[in-house]
């Protein structure tokens, strides 16, 4: 045995309490789609776009073991500094952390030999810009492993939101909303713009999920619902009818729930491998 085996991690210990987490409801069914799927061997150096609290940074680190090195790339202040504590309990050394904007890697040419992102793909500001960067910081035949929620993400809901829309707004609103549900695009949209940036298409792998509610309530004041996505909604609801949008969204939800039991919102899910 050539490795010295770590200190066993006391789930009592105020570190370990303040560092563990379960990996929140959204990325966690992709990430493991994104473990699943990746290339691996020994070795390898690996670079992470949007790691947030460290996933899948940190699993990354360990699962490929520390003569890889894992360089996660992200400027959310607050979840780096908790990652960081992750860090430092798990005592992991093959990490490196960059804060800074992956439209601009401060990594050298034909390095790196894999570049993941779970879900990160859905933030970046100026994708043609990332992707110009990952091709240009990975080795000749490296890869880039993405997951992403393509559309059809919470098609029930939308459903709703569109026959709402069409008795209480205007054909604008609706034209707004249609607008709001194009940031989504298709597998075959998401490779064509991949494939732009001179990166080949390689795997593809798809699976759906689903969030399940017993209560509007619930839906609405969720917290996945409250940080990722009401804000964007509140972006084409006027704010004369958002009110009464809620309230008649509200009604909806509970009468499909007194109908079938639960509102069950799906999510699709896509892995996509491509080669430089």
């Amino acid at each position: 045995m050539d490795f010295i085996i770590k200190k066993i991690l006391d789930w009592q210990s105020k570190d370990v309490v303040n560092i563990f987490d379960e990996v929140n409801l959204w990325s966690a069914p992709f990430g493991k789609l994104l473990l699943e799927n990746i290339p691996m061997r020994p070795g390898m150096t690996v670079v992470d776009i949007g790691f947030g609290t460290g996933f899948p940074l940190v699993e990354l680190a360990q699962r490929f073991g520390e003569k890889s090195k894992i360089i996660g790339i992200d400027i959310w202040k607050e979840a780096v500094a908790r990652t960081k504590e992750k860090i430092k309990v798990l005592e992991l050394e093959n990490i490196e952390i960059n804060e800074q904007n992956a439209i601009n890697i401060d990594i050298l040419d034909n390095t790196v030999d894999l570049v993941t992102s779970n879900l990160g793909i859905n933030n970046f500001e100026n994708r043609t810009k990332v992707y110009t960067e990952i091709y240009r910081i990975l080795k000749p035949e490296g890869r880039l492993a993405i997951t992403t929620n393509p559309i059809g993400t919470f098609e029930e809901l939308f459903n709703l939101f569109e026959g709402i829309l069409k008795i209480l707004g205007t054909a604008d609103d609706v034209e707004q909303f249609k607008n709001y549900l194009s940031n989504r695009s298709t597998e075959e949209e998401i490779i064509k713009e991949f494939e732009k940036s001179n990166l080949k298409f390689m795997k593809s792998k798809s699976e759906k999920t689903n969030i399940r509610f017993a209560t509007a309530e619930a839906v609405l004041n969720h917290s996945l619902i409250r940080c990722g996505f009401k804000a964007g909604w509140n972006q084409f609801l006027r704010l004369e009818i958002r009110t009464t949008f809620y309230e008649m969204l509200s009604e909806k939800i509970n009468q499909t729930i007194k109908n079938k039991g639960e509102f069950k919102m799906s999510i699709p899910m896509l892995y996509l491998e491509f080669r430089k």
